[in-house]
């Protein structure tokens, strides 16, 4: 299974009839693909069964952040203690989203939630499992529901900082970057989970079509500023929630 990247690129190859369903929408700018993966269809499609709702156009696009947090308030309960886990090196701008979501937002009280919420780093930097060590955290902090932000990796290129997917199906840390550990889901954590990322490279191939250049990645020339932008998105909506 990959979850690791945008759940609409592979459902755009399989239909209703394949356990496959997908409703798309447009709010102004922004584009909102919903799909719904049964249990059956997962293993054909090669994504965990469950909800992926996808927003596409550009982060400063008029009322993203407003329609982020919509997305986000269909697959978290509607109140609890929510915790939040930066996933991601943050000294690499492409993998930096979680680390950079999680400095734009307060870790606060509110009348429905309260946030908490950490940078994880990556295991080669830490010594640490990254989904051991947000398993330990949320549990710590008796959490109701983890929102793990990271960066993906998409088939397209037209995607890279063009989308934003937000799915209860769980991720994999390192997955977007050919180097998974465990995975962050409901069935480990024991608790709801919340998967919040945007695209930030894709395979080399995509773009010269020659398989042998698969295991190299490539980003944007403006990856800086577009990863700052979803973060301030991403950082904003989750933040809000405690309003």
């Amino acid at each position: 299974m990959d979850n690791s990247g945008l759940a609409f690129e592979a459902a755009e190859i399989f239909t209703q009839k394949d356990g496959v369903r997908a409703v798309t929408r447009t709010i102004g700018a922004v584009k909102i693909t919903d799909v719904r993966i049964t249990s059956a269809a997962a293993a054909r499609i090669g994504k965990h069964a469950g909800r992926y709702i996808t927003l596409e156009g550009d982060p400063s696009a008029s009322g993203m952040t407003a329609l982020f947090r919509r997305a986000l308030m269909q697959v978290i309960p509607p109140r609890g203690r929510l915790f939040a886990a930066g996933l991601g090196n943050p000294d690499i701008t492409q993998d930096s989203l979680g680390a950079a979501a999680v400095r734009s937002m307060a870790a606060r009280r509110g009348r429905r939630y309260s946030l908490s919420a950490i940078e994880t780093d990556v295991a080669a930097r830490t010594g640490l499992d990254t989904a051991r060590l947000v398993k330990a955290a949320a549990h710590e902090l008796n959490a109701d529901c983890v929102i793990a932000v990271d960066a993906l990796a998409c088939h397209d290129p037209r995607y890279i900082g063009r989308t934003v997917q937000i799915s209860d199906a769980g991720i994999i840390p390192g997955g977007g970057a050919g180097e998974a550990h465990g995975e962050l889901s409901r069935s480990r954590l024991g608790i709801p989970i919340a998967a919040v990322g945007v695209p930030t490279v894709t395979a080399l191939s995509s773009v010269t079509g020659k398989s042998e250049d698969k295991a190299f990645l490539v980003t944007t020339g403006d990856i800086d500023a577009v990863v700052k932008m979803w973060a301030e998105v991403i950082g904003g909506g989750i933040g809000s929630l405690t309003e």
